[in-house]
Order: C-alpha cells, then sequence, then structure tokens
C-alpha cells in the first residue's frame, strides 16, 4: 500500500515538519508521498533546496479553494492554518481519485513504528479519527479541547468521507479560533459529532496511536527489543504538543521543556522525548545549510532552573 499523506507548516515549525517526514521515511520506507502545505515561502525555499524524495510541496493557491484565499485575508496565521487541513485533504482526495485514502498529520508527530495496524483499523470504513484518551487528572480539558485529537485524520473518497470532510471545510470557514467559553478550539471540536454523524467512522483503538502528553501517564511505557512500547504494543506516533527548545548550542546538545503542564517520568522523557530532540536538533542543522534557522525561546534563568530540578529538563 502506498501512503498518501499530508501536513502543514512555517517555517517556525519547520524542524518539526522535518522529523515527521524523517519518521515516515524510517518506518513508511518508500511507499508514502508527503505533500507539504507551505504557510510561507522560507520554509518552502529550504524544504526545496533539500529536495527531499517524497515530498510535494505545495502553497495555498495549490489546493484550488478560492473562498480560502480570501479567508487568509482577514485570518491570523494561527487560524488561518487550523482552517486549511479540509481544503487540504478535499483537494488531495479529489486528486487521488474515488476510493483512496488521505491522512492527514500535525506537524509535531513523530513516528516510531510501523503505520500498518491504523490502517488496518480503518478497514473498508470511510474516517478514522483518534481521541484525546485524557489521563484521570486532565478529564476536564475535554470541555474545552474536545473528545478528539487533529493531530492525525484518514479520510477515503467515499461519499461519506467526502461528505464530511465538506461539512468541516464549510464549518472552519465560517469560525475556526480558539474560544473555549463558547465551544470552539479551533478545527478541532468540531470532530466531536462525528461519530454520531458518519456510520463509517472509526475510532482507534490501539494504545500506541495518539500518545501525548495529557494521556501518557496513563500508560506503561518500556522498551523492548529496542522499540519503545506502550502498554506491550509498540508506539505508533507521539503528539509532541507544546514542546519547547530553550537552550541549543553549536556543541552538539539542545535542552528542551517537554510540555508545560505537564510532567513525565523518567522512561517517557528518555525513550520518547530526549530521540525526538535529537531529531529536532539534526533537522535544524539541516535546515540552517538551507538557510533556514530554527527558532528558540528564550525564558527567565529561575523557571528555567525550576524544570531542571524537577528533572523535566529533557537533553536530547
Amino acid at each position: 500500500m502506498r501512503y498518501n499523506f499530508c501536513t502543514l507548516f512555517d517555517s517556525n515549525y519547520a524542524s518539526r515538519g522535518l522529523s515527521l517526514y524523517r519518521s515516515l521515511e524510517k518506518h513508511c520506507g518508500e511507499d508514502f508521498v508527503l505533500t507539504v502545505l507551505c504557510m510561507d515561502e522560507e520554509v518552502r525555499h529550504a524544504l526545496a533546496a533539500m529536495n527531499l524524495p517524497r515530498v510535494r510541496l505545495w502553497r495555498v493557491e495549490d489546493i484550488g479553494d478560492a473562498e480560502l484565499l480570501e479567508v487568509r485575508k482577514t485570518r491570523p496565521r494561527r487560524e488561518f492554518c487550523w482552517t486549511c487541513p479540509g481544503p487540504l485533504v478535499l483537494s488531495l482526495l479529489g486528486e487521488a481519485g474515488v476510493g483512496s485514502i488521505v491522512t492527514y498529520l500535525d506537524a509535531d508527530l513523530m513516528f516510531f513504528s510501523d503505520i500498518k495496524p491504523i490502517y488496518d483499523e480503518l478497514g473498508d470504513k470511510d474516517i478514522l479519527i483518534h481521541g484525546h484518551n485524557f489521563a484521570p487528572r486532565f478529564e476536564s480539558y475535554a470541555k474545552a479541547s474536545g473528545i478528539f485529537n487533529v493531530g492525525l485524520i484518514s479520510v477515503r473518497n467515499s461519499e461519506q468521507g467526502m461528505t464530511c470532510l465538506t461539512r468541516w471545510r464549510a464549518q472552519n470557514m465560517e469560525k475556526c479560533e480558539l474560544d473555549p467559553e463558547n465551544g470552539y478550539c479551533g478545527d478541532q471540536k468540531y470532530l466531536d459529532e462525528w461519530p454520531s454523524l458518519y456510520p463509517g467512522l472509526v475510532i482507534l483503538k490501539h494504545p500506541g496511536g495518539g500518545v501525548a502528553p495529557w494521556n501518557v501517564e496513563a500508560h506503561d511505557v518500556t522498551e523492548q527489543g529496542g522499540k519503545v512500547m506502550v502498554d506491550g504494543l509498540p508506539l505508533i506516533f507521539y503528539h509532541f504538543h507544546a514542546l519547547r527548545v530553550v537552550v541549543a548550542g553549536n556543541w552538539g546538545r539542545w535542552f528542551a521543556i517537554p510540555s508545560v503542564g505537564y510532567d513525565f517520568n523518567l522512561a517517557v522523557r528518555r525513550l520518547i522525548y530526549q530521540p525526538y530532540i535529537a531529531a529536532l536538533r539534526k533537522a535544524a542543522w539541516d535546515l540552517k545549510r538551507c538557510g533556514l534557522s530554527a527558532p528558540i525561546l528564550k525564558i527567565p534563568l529561575r523557571p528555567l532552573i525550576s524544570f531542571f530540578r524537577r528533572g523535566q529538563l529533557v537533553i536530547g
């Protein structure tokens, strides 16, 4: 099976996007294509210079959605990025034809093992999404963030798949902002109603899919034969939400805060976060050679020391 993926990011997220691509290369081999919607010209130029073999670079204009271009004139960058996944996937499915599958990926994901179990769960259905699956002490977050996460969404070019995407696109065109008091979380909370609307929808069950800061403490993370395991099964992908690189040096190490508001045990920091920070570091150096420098967060020394003392400053 040849996987058809898409993602989007700007120059600020370029090292994340490149790390995502390399993780797909590692675990999908040559059997995929990743369409990158470049949200600024800087990232497009840098990636074009790298000439990545399984990447297609698109501008927003390439989606072919005139209404989306009009919306771009009035929305802040963050909200406009949230508006784009629906139109992007619709365009790619139209290009690929009836029966094809396109999977949208957030740029801050990284794959740790074969993605095939996700497609096995999709089977002959039309839509696959995954839950936030909040750990017990974070369950209240669902009210603001929604039941499901948009980090990975697979949709088939079928009547039900296209109906779902068309409706989602229209909703995001109308309103796509962070307004939790009124029930909006960008493009995400719209997914809450999908299971009741689309019988052909599958909710991912594999414990190794959709692992993230808000649920990882509810899982048993171990290592087996060089593979990261979650509850005894391979970790498929992790969502590195709100990771912050805070110190980067020419001497070859990066320091990062995994995610503000969450604490992580040693196994999670060593097996999941350290490899990702190392991947970001390599990606950033490669991008720098193509003229794009990675942004480094500058924070006061006192909170930095606090993270270090709590063991929450990860070196990669």
